[in-house]
């Protein structure tokens, strides 16, 4: 007899079977992977990450460093108190007889700075950089530009909102100067202007050049038109002595612009070193100049903790056709520092100024360290009155006494004593306009990152 079972239990037995064995296959482990599909794996993460930390700003920079961020700015707050004499208070204040709007000596305080910026790089050869600056209530533009690092048979461009390549001091950033403000020879100096510059280091970085054109007054970044209002701007720059660790070192600079005003109309003029303060000499706003030519040497020596600086600058206008007048101009400065805590003042190679101050100890730390703390001198000139062309505007001279305590990398404090001393000379020699001499202090909170 056969049992009908049996098919069945064949048919389940056969079922099972091959039920274990596909549960089998699905148990059986994955390949383990090899080393160097591992250190293939990390590399590959480490490639695509994005490393945050602070470096003097907040920086954001790709693991293998062709792609860069920073996130920077900066807060100046300044106090000012004026002391003039009678005869300067005579001279210098007014008022407006059509709007009636009064120019007064007075005390007062200003967010001086204000500015938030925003730079990086991209790959290996494209900068870029954009800042606005919200200080004295006003937004305006700063340094807008995109540029290309070593492409032009090796040297760099740069297109956009930038400082023109004219001047150690101008070039050295507000953060770092040795005073509150620039000299007076800053008067006649060039900043922020919209153009196209190329640029350059060689020697080991011990020589730098520059060569740029620029629309004339596009400072605070505004959309410029008119025919022939350019510039072209020049600067050479050298190290003929810089030790090994930076710390001794002697700068030379040559700079040369020549340029085309707007309006065919030239005016320079300039405040005693204090912004809070009216305009003291002034070539008036009539004055005209189909060109100008600026002619401007520096030079700089700084030995451990002094520092010892200086530059010069000339400026002659070549009045338009029909006219005899073309007056000449000139200023300038000399001042010195010297660190009592013994830091030396750095120095940018690449870009040939001065560099930010990093304490040796920074104040209030851990150490209870106190800062770096620097003691300052300057005297500084501009002359603005041309006897032969009959040009009053005027002659200025500032003596300045100055105290710097830096308590970190991102923060300084500093007091200014200043005697300005009002000359004005006429067309003959003899006296016109205001005159005398005025006693001011300012006081300056400031960081920066």
């Amino acid at each position: 007899m056969i049992d009908s079972r049996r098919p069945l239990l064949v048919v389940l037995t056969s079922s099972l079977f091959v039920g274990a064995s596909a549960h089998g296959q699905e148990q059986e482990p994955k390949k383990t992977p090899t080393v160097e599909e591992r250190l293939g794996a990390l590399e590959k993460a480490k490639a695509d990450s994005l490393n945050v930390f602070w470096k003097d700003g907040v920086r954001f920079e790709s693991a293998d460093k062709r792609y860069k961020f920073k996130l920077g700015g900066r807060i100046h707050y300044d106090t000012a108190f004026f002391d003039p004499d009678a005869a300067t208070k005579a001279g210098v204040e007014s008022t407006n007889a059509t709007t009636g709007a009064k120019t007064r000596i007075e005390d007062g305080s200003e967010i001086r700075r204000a500015r938030i910026e925003l730079s990086g790089e991209v790959g290996d050869n494209v900068d870029w950089n954009t800042s606005y600056d919200f200080g004295g209530g006003t937004a305006n533009f700063r340094n807008i530009y995109v540029g290309l690092k070593e492409q032009l048979f090796g040297a760099s461009v740069r297109a956009g909102q930038f400082k023109e390549p004219y001047g150690l001091e101008q070039l050295t950033s507000s953060n770092h100067i040795m005073f509150m403000e620039r000299s007076l020879m800053n008067a006649f100096v060039p900043a922020f202007n919209a153009g196209f510059m190329v640029f350059d280091s060689c020697a080991a970085e011990r020589v730098t050049w520059a060569l740029g054109t620029f629309r004339t007054g596009t400072d605070a970044g505004e959309v410029s038109n008119g025919d022939g209002e350019y510039a072209g701007t020049a600067r050479l720059t050298g190290l003929p002595l810089m030790d090994e660790a930076g710390d001794d070192y002697v700068h030379l600079g040559l700079d040369y612009s020549l340029r085309s005003p707007t309006n065919d109309l030239q005016t320079f003029s300039s405040k005693p070193e204090a912004n809070l303060a009216p305009t003291y000499v002034t070539t008036g706003t009539t004055m005209g100049a189909e060109s100008v030519d600026l002619i401007g040497f520096e030079a700089a020596w700084v030995r451990g903790p002094v520092t010892v600086s200086g530059e010069y600058t000339m400026a002659a206008i070549d009045a338009p056709s029909g006219s005899s007048a073309d007056p000449d101009f000139n200023g300038y400065y000399v001042q010195a520092g010297y660190f009592i805590t013994g830091e030396s003042r750095p120095y940018r190679k690449a870009q040939g100024c001065f560099d930010g101050i990093k304490p040796k100890e920074n104040a209030f730390g851990k150490e209870g360290g106190i800062g770096a703390w620097e003691v300052a001198a300057r005297l500084s000139g501009i002359d603005l009155a041309d006897q032969e062309d009959a040009v009053n505007g005027g002659e200025l001279t500032d003596v300045t006494l100055g105290v710097n305590w830096y308590l970190n990398p991102n923060t300084r404090v500093m007091l200014n004593y200043i005697m300005a001393d009002l000359d004005p000379r006429n067309a003959t020699g003899g006296p016109s306009g205001p005159s005398g001499d005025t006693d001011i202090i300012e006081f300056r909170v400031q960081f920066n990152f």
